[in-house]
C-alpha cells in the first residue's frame, strides 16, 4: 500500500441523524434500514454511516493505509466502531484529541504524548490557566458545559441563541498571544493550543510509525481544525457542509463534494478510493 488516507470522522464519515440530512425526521425504522450504527452512547444509537459508505471504507482499507483523525478525546473515539475488516497482521493507527494522541492498536503512544507535552511547555500558556479564564468569562445563561479534553485543550458547549455575538472573537483575541487558537463547530467552541494539530500527528504516523513508506497523502475533513491537514495533503476533499463550507474555504489541491449530509461521505470515500487506486497503479508501472 502506497497511499496514506487521513480522514476526519464526525460530519465527514460518520453522522448523527440530525447532521445526516435525511430529508425526513429519522425514526428507528429509517435508521435500521438506511444506516449502520457505528456509535452507541448511554444506550442510544449516536452516529451512523450509510451502508454504501461502509462498503467503500472497506474497499479503501484494502488499497491504502486508513488513519481516522478526530478532535474527539480518546474516550470519545473509543465509542466509535469503524467497520474495518479485522486483520491481526496489521497495526492500526488513529489520531485523537486533534493530534495530541496517536493510538497504536487502540493504545495511546507515550513517546508521541511526551513530544506533545514538550512542545506545549515551550510555546503555550498551561491548559489549566486557559480553563480558568474561560470559566471566569462564561455565563451560565449560555454556557452548557466547559471541559478539558485529555489534559490538552478546552471545549465549551454553548447555546447559540443566547451566547454573546462577539464571544469567539473575544476568546480568540485573548488566546492568540498565549499560543492558543479558537474555532466554533456548531454548539461547540474549541480552544486549542497551536502545537496540537492533526497534521503534525499524521506527519509523525507517516514518517515514524508506518512499517513501509507511503508515496501520497490524501485527506478529508469539514472543520477549521482540519484545515492544516487538508493543506498538507497531496489531494484533499471536504463536504459541502460544515465550518469550511460556511467560510467558503478552498485550496488548490482541494475538492468539494456536490452533496451535503451523509451522502457527502459516499462522495468523499469514492474520491479517496479512486486516488488511492491511481497511486497503486502508478507505483506498479
Amino acid at each position: 500500500m502506497t497511499a496514506l488516507v487521513a480522514t476526519d470522522l464526525d460530519r465527514t464519515l460518520i453522522y448523527s441523524t440530525a447532521a445526516a440530512e435525511l430529508g425526513v425526521e429519522a425514526d428507528d425504522y429509517a435508521c435500521a434500514t438506511t444506516l449502520r450504527c457505528v456509535e452507541i452512547y448511554q444506550g442510544r444509537p449516536q452516529s451512523f454511516m450509510s451502508h454504501r459508505a461502509v462498503e467503500l471504507l472497506d474497499e479503501l482499507d484494502h488499497v491504502a493505509t486508513v488513519v481516522p483523525v478526530t478532535t474527539r478525546s480518546v474516550e470519545q473515539f473509543r465509542r466509535v466502531e469503524l467497520p474495518f475488516t479485522p486483520d491481526p497482521s496489521r497495526r492500526r493507527f488513529a489520531v485523537a484529541a486533534n493530534g495530541g494522541e496517536i493510538l497504536v492498536d487502540g493504545v495511546p503512544d507515550p513517546v508521541w504524548r511526551a513530544e506533545v507535552e514538550r512542545r506545549l511547555a515551550a510555546a503555550c500558556t498551561p491548559v489549566s490557566d486557559v480553563h480558568d479564564h474561560l470559566s471566569a468569562d462564561a455565563d451560565p445563561g449560555w454556557l452548557r458545559s466547559l471541559r478539558v479534553a485529555d489534559g490538552l485543550f478546552c471545549y465549551a458547549v454553548v447555546e447559540l441563541a443566547t451566547m454573546p455575538t462577539d464571544l469567539v472573537d473575544r476568546w480568540r483575541e485573548w488566546a492568540r498571544p498565549r499560543g492558543w487558537n479558537v474555532s466554533r463547530q456548531g454548539r461547540k467552541i474549541y480552544v486549542m493550543p497551536d502545537p496540537v494539530t492533526k497534521s503534525a500527528a499524521v506527519a509523525a504516523v507517516r514518517d515514524q510509525y508506518l512499517p513501509h513508506p507511503t508515496d501520497r497523502l490524501f485527506a478529508a475533513g469539514d472543520g477549521v481544525l482540519d484545515r492544516p491537514l487538508l493543506m498538507s495533503a497531496d489531494r484533499a476533499i471536504r463536504p459541502r457542509h460544515g465550518e469550511l463550507q460556511e467560510l467558503s474555504w478552498h485550496h488548490p489541491t482541494l475538492s468539494v463534494t456536490s452533496a451535503s449530509g451523509i451522502a457527502a461521505a459516499e462522495e468523499i470515500l469514492d474520491c479517496l478510493l479512486i486516488w488511492s487506486r491511481e497511486t497503486a497503479v502508478t507505483r506498479q508501472s
